[in-house]
């Protein structure tokens, strides 16, 4: 098996989770919501943000792994810095949600909003691994 084919398989729970959880915050944000939100986007948060860290993780490996394109090496680390600072802007909002579910609900909100910044960003560069250098692809196979 090839270890480094395990990090394009985790980065889509991530995306899915922490998007889906950002539209529920926004719902939750309003005056009129229904009271299910608030507790469903409080576990997709938490969810995603671990598995942010588990696609981090496997990151790093498929980093030291997969076989390498240099022309991408600015782009892969690039790619590194924006996945490990999703992970850790997540933990943040992870924990704030946690210990003060209630404070600054639209700050929350807006928080939520630039770490999905940060994460689309990162998830771009990772398609620009893929599809513009072919890393990790058959094509760059040895």
């Amino acid at each position: 098996m090839k270890p480094y084919l395990l990090h394009p398989a985790a980065v889509h729970f991530p995306l899915a989770l922490l998007i889906t959880g950002l539209g529920l915050c926004a719902v939750d944000a309003r005056s009129k919501r229904p009271p299910w939100t608030a507790d469903a986007a409080s576990w997709l948060l938490w969810l995603g943000t671990a598995s942010a860290w588990a696609a981090a993780g496997l990151g790093l490996l498929a980093a030291r792994t997969a076989p390498h394109a240099p022309p991408a090496w600015e782009t892969l680390a690039d790619h590194r810095t924006l996945g490990l600072w999703t992970a850790a802007m997540f933990t943040l909002l992870s924990a704030w949600r946690f210990f003060r579910p209630s404070w600054a609900p639209r700050l929350f909100l807006t928080a939520w909003i630039a770490a999905s910044a940060v994460l689309v960003s990162a998830a771009r560069l990772g398609g620009e691994l893929v599809f513009a250098y072919n890393m990790a692809t058959a094509a760059n196979e040895p």
